[in-house]
């Protein structure tokens, strides 16, 4: 039932992820054709800074989801009432912060940024981008907890893919209109109207037994406060350099940084789909203390995400600046290819992505306050080492100061899962790692005696299907010589999935 679930989940979220990589590629050649780099930046880097804002509802929700496990197996329905109540309070509570938060940013930023922009635009624009985010916490925070819990993320992914899609189809006919990119954003968010819909129905026909009236339980709930800090620094380690580099380097830059980043964001949406879809299938073996099944069960899918990412960063290196010469091609206000810039960011992405099965198990696990303080060395780092590289190395400097944080954070993870989570030696995921890295570095250098050129989305696409086809045959070959015990175990697997279903 689980892996049923779990494939069920990936598939929506598969959906999802895509829908939501495609829309966020349209709109950006159009905004910045339209109405220029600087407005573009100033999105951008607002849309982060609304991130920021939403830390506090991504914590709340990872601790409720985390303690709904139990009584969600047991049918506790009482207790899971009283969870879903107090989650839905602190998720008000949480909404009231975020928006004082995107009312003091809507006032002062516009004064840092006054000689690219207008600050009436900027402050409007905060406005609404701020409204759309913060109404997450007041409208769809209980739902994806609960949700999320019962392991039916698929609701969430399909109700964020129907909002994308309504999103995406009316900035596009409000730019073509020639409006105003206040009334532009102002129109893609009243669309937001829909997912919020979709959420509320299927409750009130699937939860009946949710007891509104039920006393909450705040005690329950006892890590949200130490996983919102898992949450913001996170954030922060992810998302502070498009706002760090509109701060020291203008609006311009952080365009240009934006354009790059949307494509690893792209990226890390495609690494994440695997582990959103099945961290709920871990949390109900933890909660079940099934420790042979996490112990195998993780082998399998550390072995066989190691060989995804791999393959889809040597593919990233190889085709990024095609592709950033196709999309950027209407661009002209301000030069957008810089391949040490597209360069880096594989670096700090593949490093990045290594530690996501380690993090989603403790994520899973609900060990928020013990590895707290990890997560905020992890930050520091990241932050100090922006405000030092980005003035000496400019827009390239943001990279170098999050390379410090990442390298820390990814060794941190996967000591603490294997030691206090799996209790297993660590030279496994260090075997994989050394052995994945050298391949993909003979693969990368192999590449660049490959001349590749593309006139078009097609040309590039087909390019990329074919290298992705022979990287990735190469890396599972590798995997199964290295690790034949995986592999059997990740076919018997995949046959018990197929037999039952």
């Amino acid at each position: 039932m689980r892996a049923k679930k779990s494939l069920k989940n990936l598939i929506f979220n598969v959906i999802q992820q895509l829908i939501g990589i495609l829309t966020g590629f349209l709109l950006p050649p159009l905004i910045i054709s339209n109405y220029g780099s600087s407005i573009n930046g100033l999105i951008q880097t607002i849309k982060q800074t609304v991130t920021y804002a939403q830390t506090t509802g991504a914590g709340i929700a990872s601790a409720s989801t985390y303690v709904m496990y139990k009584p969600l197996a047991d049918k506790n329905y009482k207790k899971l009432s009283g969870i879903f109540n107090a989650t839905k309070k602190m998720f008000i509570k949480a909404g009231n912060y975020a928006s004082f938060i995107m009312l003091m940013v809507a006032f002062i930023y516009p004064l840092f940024i006054s000689n690219d922009v207008n600050p009436l635009v900027a402050f409007l624009l905060v406005v609404m981008l701020g409204l759309c985010g913060v109404s997450e916490f007041y409208f769809i925070g209980k739902y994806q907890a609960l949700f999320s819990a019962d392991q039916k993320n698929y609701l969430v992914s399909i109700a964020q893919g129907l909002g994308n899609i309504f999103n995406i189809i009316i900035s596009i006919v409000l730019i073509k209109l020639k409006c105003n990119i206040v009334l532009v954003e102002f129109g893609a968010m009243a669309v937001y109207i829909t997912r919020v819909l979709f959420l509320w129905i299927h409750f009130k026909r699937h939860y009946a037994f949710i007891n509104k009236g039920e006393k909450p339980l705040f005690n329950a709930i006892s890590q949200r406060k130490d996983a919102v800090i898992h949450e913001i620094t996170a954030l922060v380690v992810n998302n502070s350099s498009v706002l760090l580099v509109s701060l020291i380097l203008g609006l311009a830059n952080a365009s240009v940084f934006s354009v790059y980043l949307l494509v690893f964001s792209g990226l890390n949406m495609l690494s994440s789909i695997v582990s959103n879809g099945i961290y709920a299938s871990f949390g109900d073996v933890i909660a079940k203390k099934e420790t042979d099944v996490l112990q195998k069960s993780y082998n399998v899918f550390e072995w066989g995400f190691f060989i995804a990412i791999f393959t889809l960063y040597i593919v990233t290196f190889v085709m990024i600046m095609p592709f950033i010469s196709i999309y950027t091609r209407n661009m002209t206000d301000i030069n957008y290819s810089l391949p040490v810039l597209g360069y880096l960011f594989v670096l700090v992405g593949i490093l990045n992505n290594i530690k996501v099965p380690a993090r989603m198990l403790v994520n899973a696990s609900g060990h928020f306050k013990q590895t707290k303080k990890y997560a905020v060395v992890e930050m520091l780092l990241n932050i100090i080492g922006q405000l030092i590289f980005i003035p000496i190395f400019g827009i390239y400097g943001a990279l170098i100061g999050c390379l410090l944080a990442v390298v820390y954070r990814t060794c941190n993870f996967i000591w603490y899962t294997n030691k206090y989570l799996l209790q297993i030696k660590h030279i496994r995921a260090i075997r994989r790692i050394v052995v994945f890295a050298i391949t993909s570095l003979i693969l990368c250098y192999l590449s660049t005696f490959i001349d590749i050129s593309t006139s078009g989305y097609l040309a590039w696409l087909l390019w990329s299907i074919c290298i992705t086809a022979v990287t990735f045959v190469i890396l599972l070959i590798v995997g199964i010589i290295f690790d034949k015990g995986t592999f059997k175990d990740t076919i018997d697997i995949c046959k018990k999935v197929v037999s039952r279903g």
